[in-house]
């Protein structure tokens, strides 16, 4: 008896789950038929609500090119929901003819008068235009030029223990050509490439790297999108060297002597020119005008050096005088 009561309750249940699916779909199905019997009866009114057109552009002055131009504009208008509905939510285009465009200076522009009136020319008589949502359409007008542009390597390089960049980095080619409308084309003074990590650096750098092209640019033709970055790379060293000490302008009557009369240099440079260095490849000296009378101690300067040499480092900066008068051979 039990499991009979236990069928019955299991096929009530059964029954009242499909009649409450099937209460849902009816319900479903009449309130949609319902919003589309509402939607059709309100159709024939008129509203006023704001719409999006695409312009297509006519009529651009011979040998100009349109640059950037306003892609929408916005207005507000007064229809019937048929009209209204295509408006919104289809796309709609219009024709506006720039070849009565105004100028000022180098801008080219149109007032919402003239495109008002090329508006209402374009849209459905019944169709009531209500506002602009700007006062003026601006211009850009140019025309097709070629223009070489320099290219500048981003490169960030961390070297391995006493390696460096011999002399430059390179880019080939070191300009790229770029062809499009001038007043964009002229904007253009310099490109860089993508920032490039190279860390432990102890061979020569060889590597492509992409132009970064700034978004607003990518529309141009760039004759070149890749540069390879290029430099040479030297293991570094320091060596010493001994080299006399001179003296420059030094009057006929007079002798100058120093002490020391020579001093060492410490030489910074790739290790491949340090064992080309001699003392004669290097000129020290200090100066007879900067002698003054009460001075024992003239500072010293390096004059010459090659120019493979990267840093130098004398061992002092001063040295002592002695001054003799050629002529009755007493000391100054």
């Amino acid at each position: 008896m039990a499991s009979i009561l236990s069928r019955i309750k299991k096929y009530k249940q059964k029954i009242w789950a499909r009649l409450k699916g099937e209460r849902a779909s009816l319900f479903m199905f009449f309130f949609l038929f319902s919003c589309v019997l509402w939607f059709l009866i309100k159709l024939p009114d008129r509203y006023t609500t704001t719409v999006s057109v695409q312009p297509n552009y006519t009529g651009v002055p011979e040998g100009q090119l349109l640059v950037n131009p306003v892609r929408e504009i916005r207005m507000d208008v007064n229809a019937k929901g048929f009209k209204l509905f295509n408006l919104k939510y289809f796309e709609s285009t219009v024709d506006i003819d720039l070849s009565e465009l105004r100028k000022t200076g180098n801008k080219f522009y149109l007032l919402a008068t003239d495109i008002r009136k090329q508006l209402r020319t374009a849209m459905p008589g019944e169709v009531e235009l209500r506002q602009l949502d700007r006062d003026t359409l601006f211009f850009q007008l140019g025309k097709n030029i070629t223009r070489e542009v320099k290219v500048i390597p981003e490169v960030e390089v961390s070297f391995a223990r006493d390696y460096h960049i011999y002399d430059s980095l390179t880019v080939s080619p070191g300009k790229i050509s770029v062809f499009g409308p001038d007043v964009e084309v002229n904007e253009l003074d310099t490109l860089y490439t993508v920032k490039l990590m190279l860390r432990d650096v102890s061979d020569d750098i060889h590597i492509n790297a992409a132009v970064n092209i700034p978004k607003k640019y990518r529309h141009l033709k760039f004759k070149d999108k890749k540069v390879t970055v290029s430099a040479s790379v030297e293991r570094f060293s320091e060596e010493k060297l001994t080299v006399p000490v001179s003296v420059v302008n030094v009057p006929e009557d007079k002798t100058v002597r120093t002490f020391p009369s020579e001093v060492d240099i410490v030489c910074q440079g790739a290790l491949k020119d340090l064992g080309k260095l001699k003392p004669s490849d290097f000129t020290v000296a200090c100066d007879y005008k900067a002698i003054a009378d009460s001075m024992e101690y003239v500072p010293i300067r390096v004059t010459k050096m090659p120019e493979t040499v990267r840093r130098i480092k004398l061992s002092r900066k001063q040295v002592e005088v002695l001054i003799k008068n050629t002529k009755t051979g007493s000391s100054g």
